[in-house]
């Protein structure tokens, strides 16, 4: 009993601590061998005795228990591996107590490093494979990149030509029918360059590259711009535009307004689209004052078909018009509503629709923008005749060197300035532009920035560094690349506009006498 009761005991501690044990026992049982010798017999030496066994008991059981723990594990281990080798090789079954379980322990785990060898090497030519496979999705990746980019230029390069001169043309028409077919012309050319458009936000949003660049804006100026985007549609199907601003709002906020107007842009097309009578209105009311900011709710509304109360969830999904009857009849990718639901999604927005069959719909969203500074009136224009500029006397003495190598547009630009009566001065690339601009002067270059011998970069960095007055000129950067980032960098290197191909003449007008009338007043300080 007194055995079995300690080798329980030794079962319960560790096998380190019964080696510590074992081997403290064994010194004393040395120690007390000693003491035996030295000491006389009598009933010390008994007591000696008595430990000595005691002691060496303790020891030889503290040894047994650790051996015999031991080789059960290496026993199960032994047996373990052998089960999954006779398991994979389908052999007869051994007897392993035959064998030394070291030798057998040993050999299985030479084997197990010769697999996991094998695991490893296949894990290396893996990794080349995956390493492999993710650079040719990057190449992937910019070749798709770079060729969006290219088509978007090589689509919107022409297009800006044949909308800018059918423009032209049908101010010069009188014939009915002419103008007609004029229209449909430039209805036609704005439908593709708005699909593009949608195409091109689409995978930006999916490949999560949209980007954000918030400045200070005039919201009038941003809701006059969708005005000018859509008075050509609005005149053909002969229906009404309009728009309203709350008094309240500051003159200057400070927000993205590329992103706003589009968000604008999309809202009022598609109610175009689908009003046939009546009009659209646009409207922005101030819902809260802040010290810093504040919140505008935006509202589009029109008298059109309307959207059946079980599909205006629907709507905003991609490609999703409701039915496929209306997409046949009214056309359109299906993404317009998909995009500004996304747009206002980032800007912590949310995108709703009230409407009824027969009775129009209205879209609605509220954002957020800091103010840049607070106060100032803004007016309300109640039609499109309120944004017409005399543009007639001021042109008359205004010189614009057009620095642009593609001939179409450079014609377009050049009719366009000479119909409002400026002086226009032509470069064919950058390097020739600085030639001209070294003898002489202008009040204003419009640049392209993609050109042979030196592009519109480099040539505004070399005006922003000369050592005279004429660096400060004004400079608008024309460009139909649609590149993430390219006004900012136009910008930042000195540029102080950006005008997007095609451009609306109304836009280009307006850019020209606002940057040429703000610089002409800074040298008179």
């Amino acid at each position: 009993m007194f055995i079995s009761g300690l080798l329980q005991i030794l079962k319960d501690i560790g096998i380190s601590k019964r080696l510590y044990a074992a081997t403290l026992s064994v010194v004393l049982c040395i120690v007390l061998g000693i003491c035996i010798f030295i000491f006389p017999i009598g009933i010390f030496t008994i007591a000696i005795v008595v430990l000595f066994a005691l002691a060496g008991l303790f020891a030889i059981l503290s040894i047994l228990s650790v051996i015999a723990e031991l080789k059960s594990g290496f026993d199960g281990i032994a047996c373990r591996m052998q089960f999954n080798k006779e398991k994979k090789e389908q052999s007869s079954q051994r007897d392993i107590s035959s064998e030394n379980e070291l030798i057998i322990l040993t050999s299985n785990f030479h084997k197990l490093a010769d697999q996991l060898e094998l695991k490893l090497q296949e894990i290396d030519s893996l990794q080349v494979e995956l390493e492999k496979e993710r650079l040719n999705a990057e190449r992937n990746e910019c070749a798709k990149d770079y060729f969006l980019v290219n088509m978007s230029h090589e689509i919107r390069t022409p297009m800006n030509a044949i909308l800018g001169f059918a423009d032209c043309l049908q101010h010069s028409l009188k014939d009915r029918e002419d103008l007609k077919s004029v229209s449909m012309i430039i209805r036609s050319g704005e439908t593709l360059l708005a699909t593009l458009n949608d195409l091109l936000d689409f995978v930006s949003i999916q490949t999560g590259d949209l980007c954000f660049s918030p400045s200070v804006f005039n919201l009038k100026d941003t809701i006059h711009t969708v005005m000018l985007r859509n008075e050509s549609y609005v005149k053909q199907k002969k229906i009404g535009i309009n728009y309203t601003i709350d008094e309240d709002i500051p003159e200057s906020i400070y927000g993205d307004p590329a992103r706003l107007t589009q968000i604008l842009q999309n809202l009022t097309s598609n109610a175009i689209k689908f009003t046939e009578m009546g009009g659209v209105l646009i409207s922005a009311r101030l819902m809260e004052d802040h010290d810093d900011h504040v919140i505008i709710e935006f509202r589009v509304h029109d008298t059109g078909i309307g959207i059946d109360a079980d599909m205006q969830e629907m709507i905003f999904n991609p490609f999703e018009q409701g039915t496929s009857n209306m997409q046949r009849k009214f056309g359109g990718t299906g993404i317009g509503l998909s995009i500004v639901k996304h747009l206002t999604a980032i800007q912590d927005s949310e995108i709703e629709v009230k409407s009824r069959l027969g009775e129009g719909s209205e879209f609605y969203f509220s954002l957020s923008f800091l103010k840049s500074h607070a106060g100032g009136h803004v007016e309300e224009f109640n039609s499109l005749d309120s944004y017409e500029n005399d543009d007639s006397d001021f042109g008359k003495d205004v010189h614009v060197l057009i620095v642009e190598d593609n001939m179409m547009n450079r014609e377009l630009v050049i009719k366009l300035l000479q119909k409002k009566g400026y002086k226009t001065f032509i470069a064919e690339n950058g390097r020739l532009a600085l030639d001209k601009y070294e003898y002489s002067d202008y009040d204003i270059i419009l640049m392209d920035l993609q050109m042979p011998e030196m592009d519109g970069y480099e040539t505004t960095r070399h005006i922003r560094n000369m050592k005279s007055s004429k660096k400060d000129i004004p400079i608008v950067a024309m460009t139909a690349h649609t590149i993430k980032g390219e006004q900012e960098k136009c910008l930042s290197i000195g540029m102080n506009d950006f005008i997007s191909k095609p451009f609306q003449a109304k836009e280009l007008y307006e850019k020209v006498r606002k940057l040429v009338s703000a610089n002409r007043n800074a040298m008179l300080k």
